[in-house]
């Protein structure tokens, strides 16, 4: 992925109208003026009274959270004076385990107490999540600890904040952004980007990158504002793709590895990775990531994603042209090991040298698509001898052959269709536990890759039995998300609080909780809505190829008649993935445009991820799943369709929201399967099947027109993870097209 901030600043600075660092996503949003029992108990606490704030201990960031404290008890109705009688007690207490809390409650005084800064923030959020569920000012006395169920719960960046490096100043990444992650039960950011970003070393100077100090500065403070929120940053380090000529080569030849596949541009230049077997190559490495530590302490660790991007070995992307079928690599020094030694070596060398600076940092391994190298589908091999002090983090649901009805789907990504566990984890899991190596578990709390285009996908039954399937893993820790949308702050997210800290609860009661919390008396509509959308995600036939098609344009997918339509170039985006085959600090994916609309049915995509059942029919299969998920979201929609947004300031922004989102992914399934029908009908030349489509997807994509001016956060070109076009535009751009079809014909 490529360095864009300065692009999405930009982007998002006009589309908002308003600072970039005020985040549009409230923390205590679920906050509003509670009643007080009219009957009381003795052994309760109503918060009767005045109240003040105080602070035993030196821990940084408790005065942040003593602010948060006070701003959420004043919403909620607590009168907060300095000169109270009763007390909020933040207190730093050694014998309390670290992330974890106490909680006393008596008579005039509220003890909140924690050994660090995030076992406070995560009692404030408990104790804020508690009253709001309650939904009355009443705590009952006596003390309560509690313990996650997992210690570190890692997610992305929240949308309208940036997470590459090294743009990560208060402008980019606001306090507010780590508010509103803690606020969530998230403890960990993800950032990303190019190692070399941070090289300075006297041995390797040409590597050194010019603003090493700017860099490395802006990281130190992005890290230590984080730390007063209980948030650690997570690197997720992308390593050198170079010029077969860099300067580093001809002085130091054995440092250069593989030649990489050509990417983007045809160009005459070959790329290489630094090479996986070299002392030298090996050196760097661990010199880096240990002089990244020594200068930022407050890192909490690195992602090194070892499968098929991000921490380059020589046997990740090489270029096989014109070499040996039963080699795996083009690297002559390579060659020698096989490809399971170099990654373990590589990983070595990286954690023997930053545990040497920060023993406690977590170092992942995440073998990604490690597929392409690998012995084995599960990387047994390479786990049975994965340094001991490397974890592993591995996907809940990746690489699965998920057998449905009449066919089998390949979940060869993140899927909210198939909620795990994948059969390669499990064989992973128990490698790593027999050998006492750290479980951290990637799933996508919100989404999956059938429906990234949206910030949140409202099927939060389906997503919290992907939760459930979660915590049965007993992991170490949780990566929640990756980098597509940007966090929320939706129920989807919440899910993941109350999965780690009341695990007790099934989903259900979680559902009801925050259904009753929000919406009041018309939570069963809400819910019976939740359940609808759900039944429609496990209705997705198949996981379609990334940022394209009407699954990810959604509404503003074209019905294109000729294969070289006029408007071609209002359906294409820059695609930051693609820089994965590009050199370090490339432009190329700025240069290249590429269509994101389908122009005619994708059989390829289609039948390599998807396996009919014998005498089914794969094109008729995928218009059948996407008629029944269409039908289950309809029914969605009209759940809550005809409700009224209630006057309370809760219940109306929370209603709004939800309504939009429903219906926009109606409205997302409903194109979906116009396109397939349409594309069909033109292969079989079916003009009269095709207008008569053209005139229903006309209303639904007029209908969704109306949706994005309510709720312009849905338009595509709000995106960070791409350079694309407007929703809006492409909508109308489209009607307008269609309107010409109907009328020449």
């Amino acid at each position: 992925m490529m360095h864009n901030s300065l692009l999405i600043l930009d982007r998002l600075e006009a589309a908002n109208n308003e600072p970039y660092n005020r985040l549009r996503r409230d923390p205590h949003r679920h906050a509003i003026k509670l009643e007080r029992s009219v009957m009381k108990l003795s052994n309760v606490n109503y918060l009767e009274g005045q109240w003040s704030v105080v602070l035993e201990g030196k821990l940084e960031g408790m005065e942040e959270a003593a602010i948060d404290l006070k701003d959420y008890m004043q919403r909620i109705g607590v009168d907060i004076a300095s000169n109270a009688s009763n007390f909020f007690i933040l207190r730093e207490d050694s014998a309390v385990a670290a992330g974890s809390f106490c909680r006393d409650v008596n008579e005039n005084a509220i003890t909140l107490s924690a050994s660090d800064i995030s076992g406070l923030w995560a009692s404030i959020v408990y104790l804020e999540k508690e009253i709001s569920a309650l939904g009355t000012l009443a705590l009952p006395i006596g003390r309560i600890e509690r313990a996650p169920s997992w210690k570190k719960q890692i997610s992305q960046a929240p949308y309208g904040a940036n997470y590459l490096v090294p743009d990560l100043d208060d402008i980019y990444l606001s306090d507010d952004a780590f508010r509103l992650l803690i606020h969530y039960g998230i403890n960990g950011m993800i950032i990303y980007g190019d190692w070399l970003l941070y090289v300075n070393n006297a041995h390797y100077f040409e590597l050194n990158h010019p603003h090493y100090d700017h860099n490395i500065a802006i990281l130190k403070k992005a890290a230590k504002r984080a730390k007063k929120f209980g948030i650690a940053l997570y690197f997720v380090a992308v390593s050198p793709k170079l010029d077969g000529n860099h300067p580093i080569f001809s002085r130091i030849p054995s440092m250069k590895g593989a030649k990489i596949s050509p990417g983007l541009k045809e160009t005459t230049k070959e790329i290489y990775n630094l090479c996986s077997s070299d002392h030298d190559s090996l050196n760097f490495h661990g010199e880096t990531m240990a002089g990244l530590f020594r200068e930022v302490p407050d890192l909490g660790g690195l992602i090194l994603i070892i499968g098929g991007e991000s921490y380059y070995h020589c046997f990740m992307r090489p270029d096989m042209t014109h070499i040996d079928v039963n080699l795996k690599t083009n690297c002559m020094r390579c060659q020698t090991k096989t490809p399971e030694q170099a990654v373990n070596a590589l990983l070595a060398a990286t954690a023997t040298a930053v545990h040497k600076v920060k023993p406690e940092a977590s170092v992942m391994a995440w073998p990604y698509s490690a597929f392409v190298w690998s012995s084995d589908p599960a990387q047994v091999e390479l786990l049975e001898s994965l340094p001991k002090d490397v974890a592993l983090l591995s996907t809940i649901e990746k690489d699965e052959l998920y057998w449905k009805d009449g066919y089998k789907k390949r979940i060869w990504d993140y899927s909210i269709d198939f909620v795990g566990p994948a059969a390669n984890l499990l064989k992973q899991a128990e490698v790593v536990h027999k050998r006492g190596i750290p479980l951290y578990i990637k799933t996508e709390t919100a989404i999956g890759l059938e429906c990234i285009h949206i910030p949140y996908m409202p099927a939060l039954h389906k997503l919290g039995y992907k939760w459930e399937q979660v915590s049965l893993m007993k992991a170490d820790g949780v990566v929640q998300s990756w980098m597509f949308f940007g966090m929320w702050g939706s129920r989807a997210e919440e899910l993941g609080w109350w999965k780690n800290w009341k695990p007790d609860l099934a989903i259900d009661e979680i559902l009801n909780i925050m259904a009753n919390r929000d919406f009041g008396e018309d939570a069963l509509s809400y819910i019976r809505a939740w359940s609808y959308m759900s039944e429609a995600a496990s209705h997705f036939p198949y996981i379609p190829i990334y940022f394209t098609g009407p699954e990810f344009i959604g509404p503003a997918h074209p019905l294109v008649f000729d294969e070289e339509f006029e408007q071609k170039p209002y359906f294409e985006a820059r695609l930051y993935y693609l820089q994965e085959n590009e050199e370090t600090f490339s432009t190329a994916v700025n240069e290249v445009k590429h269509s994101l609309a389908l122009t005619k049915l994708p059989y390829s995509h289609m039948n390599s991820t998807m396996i009919a059942d014998e005498g089914v029919d794969l094109v008729q299969l995928v218009i059948s799943e996407y008629e029944l998920a269409c039908d289950y979201a309809k029914a969605a929609f009209k759940e809550i369709q005809t409700l009224t947004y209630p006057m309370e300031l809760r219940s109306r922004n929370f209603a709004r929201e939800e309504h939009v989102i429903i219906e926009f992914v109606y409205r997302s399934l409903l194109t979906t399967l116009h396109t397939y029908k349409f594309l069909l009908a033109k292969e079989q030349s079916d003009r009269e099947l095709m207008l008569e489509i053209t005139r229903l997807e006309l209303a639904n994509t007029e209908q969704a027109l109306a949706l994005i001016a309510k709720a312009p956060w849905l338009d595509l070109n709000r995106r960070t993870d791409g350079d694309f076009p407007s929703s809006r535009v492409m909508m109308e751009v489209k009607i307008n097209n269609l309107n010409k079809e109907l009328a020449a014909r």
